[in-house]
Formats: C-alpha cells, structure tokens, sequence
C-alpha cells in the first residue's frame, strides 16, 4: 500500500509528509517544479520516496509515481492538500478484502474546503455516470491491474496540461472501457486542507472548448450528450459571461478540434 502524492515548488517535502499524517504510511512524493531542474534526484526516506522531477504536469507527476510503485502495492493518488485520517491504511486494507475483484476503489474525501464538492456514493460497483462524480484523490487502484491493461493518465489532460483538467474522468472512463472493476467504499480516509487552487474555472471561451476535448476524450460516441447536459445542468454558472448556446457551439468546436 503506498500513497503516491503530486506537490508543486513546496519548500519543506519531510514537512509536507507530516502534515499530510503519511510519517507512518509508504508513499512516493514527485516534487515538480516551475524552476529548470537538470535532472531527476531521488531521495529514500524511512518510509517515504521523494523524487525530485523534470517533469511538469498533474498527470505526469501521478505517472512518475506510479512508476516507481511495486507491481503489487495498492496505490492511492493524492494532492498536496490533503490530511489522511490515523487509521488510513486499515480502511483501505478492509475495503479490497470486502471487494476481492476490484481493481479501483473510490473512497470518501472530505471537500469542505473546496469550491466544488463531491458526494458520499453509494457502497458498492461504480457505472460511467458515477465515475463523472469522482475526484482524483478519492481514486485507489490495485497497480496490477494497470499494468495488465496499460491503463496511466493521459498527460495532455490536468492541471499543467494543455487541456487542464478532466485526467480522473478521463482514466476511470478508459477503466470502465478496458473491462476493470470500479467499486465505490464512502469511509472517510482524509479531508482536504484550504489553499488556493490552480484550477482555472473561469467562463471563457478556451475553457468551454477546453471542455469539449475532455468530453470527446471520454467518450467519442457520447461526448455531444455529455456536452448539452453540461450546458443545460450548468447555464446559471456560466452567464453572464457565455450563454447556454455559445457554450454549446464553443464546447462542439473543441471537441472537433480534438478529433483533429
């Protein structure tokens, strides 16, 4: 077991660790940086692995991580912002003995302190619409089954990529697609601390195209349904900055654009 956690030009990575409650916890720390880095440093601590990257991007950090886990470890993704509850390890052991054949499990993240939050779902199998519902850091996944499908995160999407988010949908989709099992277990295993987020929400007409390509990624027969849900559930978030219908036409053209 062994939690693998992405942080950006974080000054202190042995404070970050005691923060995030991981000091009795196996994890890897890919520690990016905007700085140019000549080359990739690698540091073993009692329980940790710190790696200090010449990558840039959310999704090549989890990748960089998943890279150095064990074939066998159950791995769990994590931000820097998060503080794992005491008894983590023994929520996450208990869940895989309850679900024997999953090869993701979902957990519950408490999102107080977010602008978006997430939902307690359901115990029990996850479908497509559910994995909509899911954030990064509620995602486990036993490596193995990644490896047996080369399922990772594709690295033109999430924070720090091209298209800056839409990576966890986008994998527990391409999970579903590959015939792996997806299960949800709503036991709180960590609260999310308040900082201020990289995530760019704002209504422009990049973000809405933006959008499009991550729903055309997700599904290539079903991204104009996921596209009009979008505008129609989301229409007073957007105005008065983009109306439902250029949200659709900005969404569409950033989905052929993606084809492309």
């Amino acid at each position: 077991m062994v939690v693998l956690v992405a942080t950006l030009d974080y000054e202190n990575v042995d404070q970050l660790i005691d923060e995030m409650n991981l000091s009795t916890v196996d994890s890897i720390v890919i520690h990016q940086t905007r700085a140019e880095r000549k080359e990739t440093v690698l540091e073993q601590r009692e329980k940790a692995k710190i790696v200090y990257s010449q990558g840039l991007g959310l999704s090549v950090s989890r990748n960089e991580a998943l890279s150095y886990a064990e074939n066998d470890a159950i791995c769990q993704v994590a931000d820097d912002d998060l503080v794992f509850v005491d008894n983590y390890q023994e929520i996450v052991s208990r869940a895989y003995k309850e679900f024997p054949d999953a090869d993701i499990i979902v957990f519950y993240v408490d999102f107080e302190n977010h602008a978006i939050s997430r939902p307690r779902l359901s115990k029990g199998r996850l479908s497509y619409l559910d994995a909509m519902r899911v954030s990064s850091v509620q995602i486990s996944f036993k490596k193995s089954s990644f490896t047996k499908v080369g399922l990772s995160f594709d690295e033109r999407f999430g924070i720090g990529a091209q298209y800056g988010s839409g990576e966890e949908t986008i994998l527990l989709f391409d999970a579903l697609g590959k015939g792996l099992k997806l299960y949800s277990y709503p036991e709180k295993i960590a609260s999310l601390r308040d900082r201020e987020s990289h995530w760019d929400r704002s209504n422009t007409p990049e973000n809405c195209r933006k959008r499009g390509a991550i729903y055309k990624r997700m599904t290539r027969r079903w991204y104009w349904l996921l596209i009009l849900q979008f505008a129609i559930r989301k229409r007073k978030m957007m105005l008065p900055e983009i109306s439902m219908f250029k949200n659709i036409y900005y969404m569409l053209q950033g989905a052929r654009n993606f084809s492309r």
